[in-house]
């Protein structure tokens, strides 16, 4: 097990999130999210904001580290891609559903097991003028204009290291003012004067450890050898392989062996009939199971936030990946939020843990919660149906409920 680093605010175990009230950020006015589990399904039609809820909670667990906002929330949906200060201005305004009055703010407040009282986040942001072209009824009569400054390199994107490249390409281009964006959290507060290109934040810990898994990042370059760096680095790679071969029993080994001219090479999977190819040649399945089972195990007391879990992996798959996530979930104190749109994937779910041969013992408290997330009449209060995730495995089997 990675051992604990006492230094470290982000490392610290927290007990779990027990309630989540989600005011004014993306779509939603507000919402109220109790009775949280350490598994938390999320289903419901496109854009009822099951994406939104995962944003929110990880924005939550972020605190004052709002370079993980930008990066991850901000930044993510496009691919960290930026055209220009507008554009970025525009990702910053879709956080906020209010913009009729400034500052622009939403507010998220946390509570967890072991504290009676919430920890209340609290974001604002005060647009600049040179922002008034996104919005010249609201934004043009903001008084005083901020002229645009050259100022040394800092950093472009805080999720991802800077080249030398766009070093180069950006040291030269004038810095646009964009505005002042301010975060407090549970009394501290932390103000940023923002520019494009070029913005920094100050370094800040989060209040927990926090990630934002996406549907395709087992493809970004790199994760697979960090992950097998991690596993080897704190002598669980033993444990890993046994259980991932119960999904694909053609596993026989997971190594890393440099090219004979010394040059790096990728992580490779040895198979029962003795072929060694890298990982990244096979199925997107065996990739994603590597990538997520491989976080659960190296980021440990921690919010893990899902993009439809379900993807990639076979029904086959599924049943052994299921009870692995009760089990970490347990073992290495992590609370999982996860979307879904599959019925399929949510019967398979309930069986693995609930059925006759299932995970969780009847005597055991229930570990998942089910979320149903509907669009109602009012605009921006969703419909919410909550189930524990044995009630949902009953109602399935009774009543063929509709979960989604």
């Amino acid at each position: 097990m990675p051992p604990a680093n006492s230094n470290s605010p982000s490392d610290r175990p927290r007990s779990r999130y027990d309630a989540i009230a989600i005011e004014g950020f993306r779509q939603f006015k507000h919402l109220n999210l109790n009775n949280l589990g350490k598994i938390n399904l999320f289903f419901g039609p496109n854009n009822a904001g099951k994406s939104s809820i995962l944003e929110a909670i990880y924005t939550h667990a972020c605190g004052l580290n709002l370079a993980a906002v930008m990066g991850q929330v901000v930044l993510n949906r496009a691919d960290n891609a930026v055209s220009g200060p507008l554009d970025l201005g525009e990702k910053i305004f879709s956080l906020f559903r209010d913009t009729s009055s400034l500052p622009y703010t939403f507010t998220l407040s946390a509570k967890t097991l072991d504290t009676p009282s919430p920890y209340l986040l609290k974001s604002s942001f005060h647009p600049a003028a040179e922002l008034s072209l996104l919005d010249p009824l609201g934004l043009g009569q903001l008084s005083g204009s901020f002229s645009s400054q050259t100022r040394g390199f800092t950093q472009l994107i805080p999720a991802r290291s800077p080249t030398a490249e766009t070093r180069s390409q950006h040291r030269n281009i004038p810095d646009t003012y964009l505005g002042k964006w301010s975060v407090e959290f549970n009394g501290e507060k932390l103000e940023n004067q923002l520019y494009f290109p070029q913005f920094q934040f100050e370094a800040k810990p989060q209040f927990r450890s926090a990630t934002l898994h996406e549907i395709l990042d087992h493809r970004t370059l790199g994760e697979d050898l960090r992950i097998f760096s991690q596993l080897k680095r704190y002598d669980i790679f033993g444990q890993f392989i046994a259980e991932m071969k119960q999904a694909f029993p053609e596993v026989l080994d997971i190594d890393l062996i440099p090219y004979p001219n010394g040059t790096p090479a990728p992580v490779a999977i040895a198979t029962t009939d003795g072929r060694r190819l890298p990982l990244y040649s096979f199925g997107d399945g065996m990739r994603r199971w590597f990538y997520l089972l491989g976080q659960m195990l190296i980021f440990q007391n921690g919010v893990h936030c899902i993009e439809e879990l379900e993807v990639t992996l076979h029904p086959a798959a599924q049943s052994p990946f299921i009870p692995l996530l009760v089990k970490y979930a347990n073992e290495f104190n992590n609370q999982l939020f996860v979307t879904s749109h599959s019925i399929e994937f949510a019967d398979s779910f309930l069986e693995a843990l609930y059925g006759e041969n299932g995970a969780v013992v009847n005597s055991e408290e229930d570990p998942v919660r089910i979320f149903t997330i509907k669009p109602s009449a009012e605009a921006g209060i969703p419909e919410v149906w909550p189930l524990t995730g044995r009630e949902a495995y009953e109602s399935r089997h009774k009543y063929e409920l509709e979960l989604r």
